[in-house]
């Protein structure tokens, strides 16, 4: 898999540019295949490499323009594919006047265009998020409980102690009872400094951090360090009583050992850990882990409500559409048997510092006692409530 992409992103590198310089007239593409690949293969060697969770200000710099650049590549690519359809189209006699009303050589600046515009949009939209307000009802709890749940900020190169201030600021507003700050809080060496990690400092509700996968590609110890230097209560495969609840936060693992979705980490599983915790049987289960996945499991050991996050909601087009392969849960809440489960896009951002057909999201959750919800959560997938600016 990782050839067969590597080979299309040569591809496209390459055709992208011969084709538009051909259509607009010109000869010289060669420089701008060369500029492709310098772009897109820098991008992949800083990831791969890790090079992007260094303390380094250039490869801070690195990391988001070559992003920008690599989602420029692929939408320009998918333009020329489309003007190619188009060229099919025009030699079919049914769509040759449809094609004849948008000659190539004019149609063809349309695809930088398009592409810097879609970039620059996404781009802007990944600068904020938004607050969604949720309602679950759970069985046997005692009194209301709110909380706030925080996944994917993702410090690091890309976002500093100014975005965290932010989203700080916003917590503030909505004082909960606790904040769950449930994986990919970090993402990079350069997060871990007084002024960042010393905002958490001034926060007065409780809080709690489980680790998401990207806390493994950095130093793990120093980014739990800075945690709990930081006042924040690390859970790390163990349940807490907190509000009425066996608050059970899960370290990042895959569902099971037989089952794959990437990112793997460790050799722990959902199906293994979970029942090894011990929990009080009187109190409510709210089930705390990165991903999405291994809800078979949180019913099989009895969990009513279960929060994740950890799949950005696909981030940005086309991811929108093949997030769905690897995790069919992916965003807002879904009610599967006894279980609710609800999924956060994310409060920040990986890769591309882009946001198309996506938002970055911090979940507000009032838990309710059964029978005394106070209006219909939304249990199809899709965001409940409206969004405030960040």
């Amino acid at each position: 898999m990782f050839l067969a992409v590597l080979a299309v992103l040569a591809f496209s590198s390459w055709y992208t540019p011969w084709r538009l310089v051909r259509w607009l007239g010109g000869r010289r593409w060669w420089p701008w295949t060369l500029a492709c690949l310098a772009w897109t293969g820098g991008y992949f060697a800083v990831i791969v490499t890790g090079a992007y969770t260094l303390d380094s200000r250039l490869y801070s710099v690195l990391f988001v323009a070559l992003g920008l650049l690599f989602m420029f590549g692929a939408y320009a690519f998918l333009a020329t594919l489309a003007l190619e359809a188009l060229g099919v189209a025009s030699r079919v006699p049914p769509l040759r006047r449809l094609a004849r009303r948008l000659p190539l050589r004019r149609a063809a600046w349309a695809a930088p265009a398009l592409s810097a515009a879609l970039v620059l949009a996404g781009f802007l939209n990944a600068q904020g998020f938004e607050v969604t307000r949720w309602e679950i009802e759970v069985t046997g709890l005692a009194a209301p409980v709110t909380l706030v749940h925080a996944p994917d900020i993702h410090l690091g190169p890309a976002r500093g102690a100014r975005y965290l201030a932010k989203v700080l600021a916003a917590i503030g507003e909505l004082d909960p009872d606790f904040i769950l700050y449930n994986g990919d809080l970090v993402d990079g060496n350069s997060a871990l400094k007084p002024e960042v990690f010393g905002q958490f400092r001034g926060v007065g509700a409780r809080q709690y951090f489980t680790t998401g996968n990207h806390e493994y590609y950095v130093d793990t110890d120093e980014v739990l360090s800075a945690v709990r230097g930081a006042g924040i209560r690390v859970l790390m495969s163990e349940r807490v009583e907190e509000s009425g609840l066996n608050l059970i936060g899960m370290q990042y693992m895959n569902a099971d050992l037989s089952t794959d979705q990437g990112h793997r980490v460790n050799d722990l599983g959902l199906d293994h850990e979970l029942p090894g915790i011990p929990r009080d049987p009187a109190l409510p289960d709210l089930l705390v882990h990165h991903s999405p996945v291994g809800l078979r499991y949180a019913e099989r050991d009895g969990v009513e409500v279960m929060l994740a996050g950890h799949t950005h909601g696909g981030q940005v087009f086309p991811g929108t559409l093949l997030i769905r392969r690897n995790f069919p849960l992916y965003r807002g809440r879904y009610d599967i048997g006894p279980v609710k489960l609800l999924v956060s896009q994310g409060v920040g951002t990986f890769g591309p510092v882009m946001r198309l057909g996506t938002f970055s999201e911090l979940q507000y959750i009032r838990l309710v006692p059964a029978g005394a919800a106070g209006g219909p959560g939304s249990a199809d997938g899709t965001d409940a409530g409206t969004g405030e600016g960040g």
